[in-house]
């Protein structure tokens, strides 16, 4: 056989020859197999002659990560507001918004609000030593310009490269002990432009919460409907063959939808850690360990599970192709033997 044709058995669509060519011509149907009329992504997706017991498993089983990953979505999103992410606000309100370096400056300055004594008023002392000789004057960090402060008006990713330069995290490390957390809390609330760490973690929060309940929800619509169906007491199949072409791309999408809530709760997870963490950008964005995991561990583990899958599966179906058209030639072999004999 040509080889343009045997390479059409292991593509997800059948060559491009013309519908009308391969429907009318009786070599190209018993080449290709009975099946070449249906592309192979095209049976992967509606299920083909799927079992019962198969489509209920499969169901079953999506509903049932569904409902497990669900609480760890509901948990993180509770948690979104401790002062671990209050101060990634405190230092993505500094690098943003040179207005709140200021109001910053005013504050700690004024004796009234600046005052930080614990038994007797005590002025606060913006140099911050560090040993060997080292003093980080803070003040004079927060009146830099542009040079040091080139995120103003930036959106919440600039948090990673704003935090990369160590006299910011320091200056915010410092200044978050000392601010009155409910000037913070004003300042956001009359000034609703600017970006809040909050709000970012939060929307990836939602939005893979929300992920997950939908696709429970729909796992068990799905569930429900496969029930009600004549798929199980119709033992021809014919019930379950029609039940399959809309129930089964719909737990294919189903699927699509659990991947994808899994991947935005592990941003969102990962968002949440690093507030935790005041170091998490000393060795840069890409440095810290869970980035290290997820492009060092997790892809090179995943890698393979998904190719492996994907060839498994065109091998399953080049081999019903395959299987299709030697049944035809056999057939077609015991016509003509019979027409012989006559």
């Amino acid at each position: 056989k040509p080889f343009w044709l045997k390479l059409s058995r292991v593509t997800f669509w059948p060559v491009p020859v013309g519908r009308r060519f391969v429907q009318e011509s009786p070599a190209m149907v018993r080449a290709l197999g009975a099946g070449a009329k249906q592309s192979i992504l095209k049976k992967m997706v509606s299920g083909g002659k799927a079992a019962y017991e198969d489509v209920e498993g499969l169901t079953v089983s999506l509903g049932v990560i569904y409902a497990l990953m669900l609480p760890t979505a509901l948990n993180l999103q509770n948690v979104g507001f401790d002062d671990g992410v209050q101060s990634k606000n405190f230092m993505l309100m500094l690098c943003t918004q040179p207005d709140f370096r200021s109001y910053v400056v005013e504050t700690m300055t004024d004796p009234s609000t600046g005052d930080v004594g614990t038994y007797a008023p005590e002025a606060f002392d913006w140099n911050v030593t560090l040993g060997r000789g080292r003093v980080l004057n803070t003040k004079t960090i927060l009146e830099s310009d542009s040079s040091v402060w080139k995120w103003d008006g930036g959106h919440p990713e600039v948090l990673y490269h704003c935090g990369e330069v160590r006299e910011i995290a320091a200056t915010a490390r410092v200044l978050y002990e000392h601010f009155p957390k409910w000037r913070l809390d004003a300042y956001a609330l009359m000034n609703p432009e600017a970006p809040l760490w909050s709000d970012h973690l939060s929307a990836m929060n939602s939005f893979g919460m929300c992920g997950f309940m939908s696709g429970l929800l729909g796992s068990l619509e799905i569930y429900i409907s496969l029930c009600l169906s004549s798929g199980r007491e119709d033992e021809s199949g014919k019930g379950l063959e029609r039940w399959n072409s809309l129930g089964f791309p719909l737990l294919c999408l189903n699927l699509l939808f659990l991947m994808g809530a899994i991947m935005v709760l592990m941003f969102a997870n990962d968002a949440y850690s690093e507030s935790q963490d005041p170091f998490f950008l000393r060795s840069g964005r890409m440095g810290s360990y869970p980035k290290i995991a997820l492009v060092g561990v997790m892809l090179p583990i995943k890698l393979p599970f998904i190719i492996g899958s994907i060839l498994a599966q065109l091998r399953s179906c080049r081999s019903v192709l395959d299987n299709n058209g030697t049944s035809e030639e056999i057939e077609e072999s015991q016509a003509e033997v019979a027409t012989v004999d006559c």
